[in-house]
Formats: C-alpha cells, structure tokens, sequence
C-alpha cells in the first residue's frame, strides 16, 4: 500500500484493463486494500479507489490535521483513502520523524475478516526487518478504531516511475528496472524467510525512495506459508496472478512461494517492456490469458533487451508453479547474471600513486573480471597518456595523484569528446565534500572512500558500466559509499 508525496493517477493506456468490471460466477475478485494510495487536491476516483479532500475523508475516522493521536502522533494530512481505510501522514513528536498510520473504516471493523486482513499486515510487516521491506513501528487504537504506525516513504511507486517514462516517450532504463527488481526480490525473499507470502506483488507496491531505495510494501493479503487457505476469493491482482491462484487450484505448501515469483516475473516483464505480459478489457480475460496464454518474449517487445533475459523472465512465468525458479534468491541471481554478462570490461585503468592500494585493486579486479586486462598508472599524467592512447571500459582513479590529480584528470577526461561517456569511479582516502561535488559536476558515476571493500568496489564498476550501456545515468550516480 505506497503512500508518497508524489503518486498521480494511473493512466489510461492501451493495455490497462479495468479492475472490477466483471466478476467470474465462481469467486469474488479481492484487491488488496489501498493499493493506489495518492495526495490529490479535490475528489477523483483512481483505479477504483476514491481520494477525497482530508477534510472530508477524515472526518469518519475522527481525525482531523493537527489532532494528536495517542499522545504521539499529530496528523498532518491525508495521503490516501480506499475500500478498507485510509492512510494519513504523521510526526512522531516523541523520535522527531515522519510517520504513515492506517486506519481500517469504521463500518468494517465490526467484520471478522477485515479486523483479519488488518491485523495480519501488521503482523506480517512487524515481523520482518530489512530494508527492502516496509517496516511497522506501532499499533493502537484511536477512538476505539484500530490503526498501525509504518515508515513513511518520501518519493514514488516502481508504477509511478515507469509512468513518467512512457509519458516522457522514453523506453525504461534497463539498469533502472532491474535494480527495481533486484531490491523488490531482497525484500521478498526477507518476506519468505518469515515464512510469509506476500500475494500481491506489482510496481504500485514497491515504493522508491529519493536515494532509489526499493521498499516492498502492501502486506494487507500476506499469508502464513503453511496457512494458506483454499477459498472461493481471488486474491491479489489480475495482471500479476500466477495460473494456479487465478484458478483457485489447491497449490502444495513447498510450492506457494512460487506465486510471488510469478508475479516478480510479471513485475519484471513490466518494468523493462513498458507492457504486463497480459491484458486486457476485464480482470476475468486477463486472468484467463495467464491460465491459457504464453506471452511474446520480452525482447519481442523490447528489441534492446537482450534475448538472454527472456529465458530467465519466461521461466518464473511458467504456468506450472515446479517449473518456475525454486527460490525468489535463484530468479534474482539468474537475472544478475544475465545483467553482468552484458557488461564484462574489456580493460580496466586504474590510476593510484600508492603501490599497496594500486596492487591490490589489480589482485581484486582481475579475480572479479578475468578476461579483463587490467592497466595501472602512478599518477594522473600516466593516466593521462594511457586514457588518450587506448580505448578502457571503465577507469578507477585515486584523488591525490602528483603531477596531475584526481579532479584535474577527470577535468581533462570529460573534455575529450571520446572520452565523456566512460564510466569513472574515483576511489580516495583524502579530499571533502568541496570535491565530491566538483567531481558529481564533472560526470563521476561513483565516489567510494578507502579502505575500500572488493566487493564494493566490483559492485560500483558493474552499476556504472550498466547505466553507461543504457545510455543513462544509474541511481547512484555521484553516490559517496563509506564502509
């Protein structure tokens, strides 16, 4: 359930299909509560939820701006109201912070099964700790109404994002999309861990930060993995719903995790195609496209997407849940895999006056990229002479370098019109924040401060050559890194 500051609208395109127009004769269609929570300033109806004035949506719920809830808590606005509750921001007048609180609506409370549902997603989220999951502070009670206290995410949805890619006319970043993927995948498998599943993975439930954090959120469908029921509802959404969940089928408890690798593998196709892999006029002929379908290749759609991510997609899209990836972790690392294989370096300058560090990297670099030649210079002259007589992939360059330094080689770098699209990582020990902004300016993808982590350091170049392939920048770029 995303609550930002910054979440318009879904709007109409040629593949939306509309949610609740149709109902199959045999189960009743159940979104998860809130999905499409959004501050707007006047009353609409957005993909079936209807966002109203905080006056007005409020007041049911005995709150208003400025009233403290729990002798902690000052509503500050609405965020967001739909079928099940509404989600207000908060301060946290005790830690001095940001909150997003959910009420559940009044007149369902009394019902057994949403007191269930709303219960369950705080259980489900306050049992998990980790980055890539929405974290719960707190729950309580606010004029006998039920609510729970969760993190506040200052930024958009991974479906606001690709909106404003399509609208801008623009493709996705590929890099862009699979770190989307990629943290959304942490996040599940940290879900899976609680032995949870989550049953409603898709981009309007992964929120993104302004540091393009990816944090999976909506818990309010959750389920025990060895509780899940077989019952007459559908629950999640038609265009991520795995065929067996779609038909209600009775699915073995080993194999219910598999339900949220489809939908990974639908959030994926999405993100990286601009399309879900099905749609359609109604929820019904979507959900039966995913039972009878196979989807076209995403490189089909995608012409610059390379084929070797269709077999990876198309895989945790099988429509037999044992022929899907084991584990959320072996989907993420088949689709790390295939991203690193696009963007191995050819060669690699790195350029450090002290012989140690300038050692190590060669010994670190050559056992993460072994096919790569590895060239070294001892201060930024040599570098100099070997950037303009040779072509590199990528360039590591120390700071504080005699003769010419780290800033002064990057200046002299991006002044040749060959070289302004080479990724450039500046690794040091030395300098503030006067040069790292210099250097930002100046077109340096990562800053990373020694010592340095080997693995931090592979990690930075793969990001880098990756949003240079795109054509773009990646999410970090001009980052500091600190271990």
């Amino acid at each position: 359930m995303p609550w930002t500051t910054d979440e318009p609208g879904r709007e109409a395109c040629e593949h939306t299909h509309s949610r609740g127009a149709e109902q199959d004769a045999h189960y009743t269609y159940v979104e998860s509560s809130l999905a499409h929570a959004e501050t707007v300033p006047s009353s609409r109806v957005s993909n079936g939820y209807t966002v109203r004035p905080s006056h007005t949506a409020l007041a049911p719920f005995g709150l208003h701006p400025g009233i403290l809830v729990d002798r902690t808590y000052r509503v500050d606005r609405l965020l967001g109201s739909g079928g099940m509750g509404i989600v207000v921001l908060a301060t946290d007048e005790r830690l001095e912070r940001k909150v997003a609180i959910k009420f559940i609506r009044p007149d369902l409370f009394p019902l057994p099964e949403m007191r269930a549902l709303f219960h369950n997603e705080a259980r489900a989220m306050a049992k998990i700790a980790h980055r890539n999951v929405l974290s719960v502070f707190a729950c309580g009670e606010h004029a006998h109404n039920p609510y729970f206290v969760m993190e506040y995410i200052d930024g958009q949805t991974a479906e606001t994002w690709l909106q404003r890619a399509s609208q801008a006319g623009a493709l996705s970043s590929i890099s862009h999309a699979l770190s989307i993927v990629e943290q959304a995948c942490l996040g599940v498998e940290a879900i899976h861990a609680s032995h949870t599943v989550h049953r409603d993975i898709k981009p309007s439930n992964l929120l993104i930060d302004r540091t393009f954090r990816v944090a999976v959120g909506d818990l309010g469908v959750a389920h025990g993995i060895e509780r899940i029921p077989r019952d007459r509802a559908l629950v999640g959404s038609a265009s991520y719903m795995a065929p067996e969940a779609a038909l209600g089928a009775a699915t073995p408890p080993e194999l219910v995790h598999r339900r949220d690798i489809y939908a990974l593998g639908c959030t994926a196709y999405e993100l990286l195609t601009g399309r879900p892999p099905f749609f359609g006029p109604t929820d019904v002929s979507v959900l039966a496209k995913h039972v009878l379908r196979q989807p076209p290749a995403p490189s089909q759609i995608r012409p610059d997407l390379s084929s070797g991510f269709d077999s990876v997609i198309l895989r945790a899209l099988s429509k037999d849940p044992r022929l899907r990836f084991a584990t959320v972790e072996e989907f993420r690392r088949s689709l790390v895999a295939e991203s690193e294989q696009l963007h191995e370096p050819a060669r690699i300058l790195v350029a450090d006056d002290d012989s140690e560090w300038r050692n190590l990297f060669v010994i670190a670099l050559h056992d993460r990229f072994p096919h790569a030649q590895i060239d070294t210079a001892r201060d930024g002259g040599e570098a100099l002479r070997a950037i303009t007589g040779a072509t590199y992939a990528v360039m590591v360059v120390d700071l504080q370098m005699p003769n010419i330094n780290g800033v002064q080689l990057v200046q002299r770098v991006r002044a040749n019109e060959r070289l302004k699209s080479m990724p450039i990582v500046v690794v040091t020990a030395a300098g503030g924040s006067e040069h790292w902004r210099q250097l930002a300016t100046l077109g340096v993808d990562t800053i990373l401060v020694k010592p340095v982590h080997p693995d931090d350091l592979e990690r930075v170049l793969r990001r880098a050559l990756r949003a240079h392939h795109d054509g773009t920048q990646c999410p970090s770029t001009a980052t500091l890194a600190r271990n």
